[in-house]
């Protein structure tokens, strides 16, 4: 099941305005004190120092402009971007990270949703993705 009530198209992010009203997100992101994977094109497992788990994102630019999503509660109850991607727009101004184009296809866009669990029109989800959680709980209930 989708994090997302439901998908969403790619919408720009605005991470000028996070920074200059120093939001919560903004202030908590942090790339050097993170754990950034990439997985893909587009997708990204981020883990915050102060967070608890890990959390996957998209990240793309089209025409310029960033667009993304996030599997996480802040990405998906509050406007504008989470500290995840947050995380990851820094990363990319530090060249951490070489975030990919787009070029706004329902490929690209696909791939994006897929980045992030999300499943567009009742596709299934991605199996890597699946594996890869399953794995990451059975991990933090050993001893």
């Amino acid at each position: 099941m989708s994090a997302f009530p439901e998908p969403t198209d790619g919408e720009d992010i605005d991470f000028l305005e996070e920074r200059d009203a120093d939001t919560e997100s903004w202030a908590r992101a942090d790339p050097r004190e993170a754990l950034i994977e990439s997985f893909s094109r587009f997708g990204y497992k981020v883990t915050l120092r102060d967070g608890e788990s890990v959390h996957y994102c998209a990240l793309g630019l089209e025409d310029g402009e960033y667009i993304g999503r996030c599997d996480c509660k802040g990405w998906e109850y509050h406007d504008g971007p989470c500290a995840h991607l947050c995380t990851l727009r820094k990363a990319d101004f530090l060249e951490l990270i070489d975030v990919k184009s787009t070029d706004g296809s329902p490929d690209d866009e696909h791939e994006m949703c897929h980045a992030t669990n999300e499943a567009l029109e009742g596709e299934p989800h991605d199996g890597a993705i699946e594996k890869t959680r399953r794995h990451e709980r059975e991990a933090e209930v050993r001893p």
